[in-house]
């Protein structure tokens, strides 16, 4: 049985829960516990804590302020040049302070709120390092807290100023448009946002509207045609009027042959909000794409289940294409605005993206060739992602159809490109 010095540790989750077991935890110092003991394992209460998947800030703090800690001590849990005995706590890519400060590192999609809980996470990791640096026990070559603290620190400075920029930009012109990045979603059930699986649709009867019935019968009698992704626009909670306020659109591709491109028609169906309680739903296991060709690029395999990847929105304004009204919101922050802000962002991918500059080369009869755009003619782009092997999608639709929740989806249009 584990004595209460471990107990505590092992127990304590939370910054709350700390607080809870603080006064006990002092009371066994002062009666002489080893702050640095280690239980039968060879593992230490502070690396009780550093093996949880995230680490009680309140605690760590704690430990590393008493008088009696020694970072010598403890400094198996610095993943570079440390020789672990056998059976001492061994490092993984769960528990590895180095990686896990990596992956909390601001990313390019990142927002002023995700940079906060991303700061958040990483305080402890960050504490624990600066002890390590003060006693001479990390390697040069690897990144150090200064380098962390200064990739927080440059991150919420360009958000900030794109946020002054944004602000500046509506006051002036009106609403930006929202365009919404696809993320890895934790979550999946059938009506969920995703890419891939198979499609829940209704029985075919009689119930359904017509416009709908006539769709669902062509994707049944067709047994090429498999789901490449769905949408639900309630998730989007009316954040860009353009599209549904809800609803369900489902798109489906015809399935490519091994080593072929996806290319070819694609056929949509819309189920407004009231349709989808009202229908019986059933699972459809044959329009399931067999492969994983249309999987998304970027995404953590961790988040794939079984040949489905659900999404989760993350939305964001697009700064208008126009150079005159940046410069202008620019002179009225009367500020210093960094270019790189705004003219290295990425409007391509994601749901409403931006890819009128996407082309190709088209080659004539005469051997000669010409760039023209992937999109056709007064389209607009709905989505656009990367896939995992090679090449890209763009799923557009005629101006004048995308009307919010009077779109006429069946105007979509499924377009590949090459990368």
């Amino acid at each position: 049985m584990l004595k209460e010095w471990f107990w505590l540790f092992k127990k304590i989750k939370t910054d709350e829960q700390f607080f809870e077991h603080q006064q006990a935890l002092q009371n066994l110092l002062a009666d002489g516990q080893d702050l640095h003991e280690r239980d039968p394992k060879g593992r230490s209460a502070l690396e009780y804590i550093f093996a949880k998947a995230f680490p009680s800030y309140a605690i760590v703090l704690w430990l590393l302020k008493q008088p009696e800690f020694k970072a010598e001590k403890e400094a198996s849990l610095y993943p570079y040049d440390v020789d672990l005995a056998q059976g001492c706590f061994q490092l993984t890519k769960a528990n590895n302070m180095m990686d896990k400060l990596d992956e909390l590192m601001p990313t390019k999609l990142c927002d002023l709120t995700d940079l906060a809980e991303k700061q958040r996470l990483a305080q402890p990791y960050l504490l624990l390092l600066e002890k390590f640096e003060a006693a001479g026990l990390t390697n040069q070559f690897q990144s150090s807290c200064a380098d962390y603290k200064a990739a927080f620190m440059t991150k919420q400075q360009s958000l900030q100023q794109l946020q002054r920029l944004e602000d500046e930009l509506e006051t002036q012109f009106g609403e930006l448009c929202v365009g919404f990045n696809m993320l890895a979603g934790e979550d999946y059930n059938e009506f969920q946002s995703r890419i891939a699986g198979s499609p829940w649709l209704p029985e075919l009867d009689s119930a359904i509207e017509s416009q709908n019935l006539q769709a669902l019968k062509v994707i049944s009698a067709d047994s090429s045609l498999k789901l490449a992704f769905q949408i639900n626009f309630a998730e989007l909670k009316g954040l860009n009027p353009a599209l549904p306020s809800n609803g369900l659109l489902q798109v489906f591709i015809a399935e490519p042959e091994d080593g072929e491109e996806p290319v070819g028609r694609c056929e949509a169906i819309f189920w407004t909000e009231a349709d989808m309680p009202s229908a019986n739903w059933q699972q459809h296991l044959d329009k399931a794409l067999a492969t994983d060709c249309i999987a998304p690029s970027g995404f953590d395999v961790s988040f794939r289940k079984a040949g489905v990847y659900p999404i989760c929105w993350q939305p964001y304004k697009q700064l208008p294409e126009s150079e005159a009204q940046i410069r202008l919101a620019i002179e009225n922050i009367d500020s210093n605005i960094d270019a790189e802000i705004y003219d290295n962002l990425q409007y391509d991918h994601g749901l409403m993206p931006r890819v009128a500059e996407l082309t190709q080369l088209v080659f004539k009869q005469d051997g000669s060739f010409a760039e023209e755009p992937y999109l056709p003619k007064n389209h607009i782009a709905i989505l656009s992602y990367l896939y995992c092997d090679s090449g890209s999608c763009i799923y557009s639709i005629p101006l004048d159809a995308l009307n919010g929740d009077n779109t006429d989806w069946r105007q979509l249009t499924y377009t590949y490109c090459h990368d």
